[in-house]
């Protein structure tokens, strides 16, 4: 069995998943690895650099990020497993950084810091959602004050970036996890977005920890596979994926469920409004 097993999908995005494929191989060296490389049925031409450690699969039509991860999968021989987006740039030393942050705090899932292209902060964690949360969240006052379904950093929540932490979910763009977290896949129910909610919900019901290192960081060009960091088109797959989320798994809070279907209504009406 391998070490590492590394999962990255393509859709249309050539240059940057090169690039993405590239920073990770160097950031891999001096660990038994392989890259499966799935190339989520894309219009555009996509060849993969030769390699024997890489495993390129290209589908027959678009999965999806769960179906595509699922891909994936299948292929995948390593004892922990990167999912890992076509727009994030990872480090020198991330494999092995990230695999002893999870081994040092016995957890199942690991997640790093994310900054965007700038080098200014960009959440990637947090807690599972409440009316509360998701009120906090739309209305931005998380940036402020915290409290949201999103951690974000101020001067408030500082003290919580100075080490790992044990969260509720970590962002599906840049994740480490046991194989055995991953043996049944993701929920292909989910196209694009809250999967990796889903994923950790699943994992902590079993009794699993999820943590957030922020010791260990990445560049995410946020939203450059989904359309844009604004675009109306991802926030309705979010939408539609969290409607799906809290029917799955808290179908007895039916307000949680109207009131984030009604939030994210309304701010798709605001951005369409405005041309965004």
């Amino acid at each position: 069995m391998k070490k590492l097993s590394i999962i990255i999908l393509n859709y249309n995005t050539a240059a940057m998943t090169l690039k993405a494929l590239a920073a990770c191989r160097m950031a891999s060296e001096g660990i038994d690895y392989e890259v499966i490389l799935v190339d989520n049925a894309s219009t555009e031409p996509f060849t993969p650099p030769h390699d024997d450690r890489i495993i390129f699969i290209r589908t027959e039509k678009n999965f999806g990020f769960a179906g595509g991860v699922n891909r994936g999968l299948a292929k995948a021989g390593g004892e922990y497993i990167v999912l890992l987006n076509s727009d994030v740039i990872v480090p020198i030393n991330f494999s092995k950084d990230l695999i002893a942050s999870l081994e040092k705090n016995t957890a199942d899932i690991v997640g790093p810091r994310f900054n965007y292209p700038n080098g200014s902060f960009q959440p990637s964690c947090g807690f599972f959602p409440t009316i509360a949360r998701e009120l906090i969240r739309f209305s931005m006052l998380g940036k402020i004050i915290g409290g949201g379904t999103l951690i974000y950093k101020n001067s408030i929540t500082a003290p919580f970036f100075k080490k790992a932490q044990s969260v509720d979910w970590v962002s599906g763009g840049c994740l480490l996890a046991k194989r055995e977290v991953l043996s049944e896949g993701l929920d292909e129910r989910y196209f694009f977005g809250v999967e990796d909610f889903d994923l950790c919900f699943q994992t902590k019901k079993k009794g699993g920890v999820i943590v957030y290192d922020p010791s260990v960081s990445v560049i995410h060009y946020h939203g450059f596979s989904s359309g844009g960091r604004r675009s109306t088109a991802s926030l309705a797959n979010e939408s539609r994926g969290m409607d799906y989320f809290l029917n799955k798994n808290y179908p007895a809070n039916v307000y949680l469920r109207k009131i984030v279907a009604l939030l994210y209504r309304f701010k798709i009406a605001i951005l369409r409004l405005f041309g965004l």
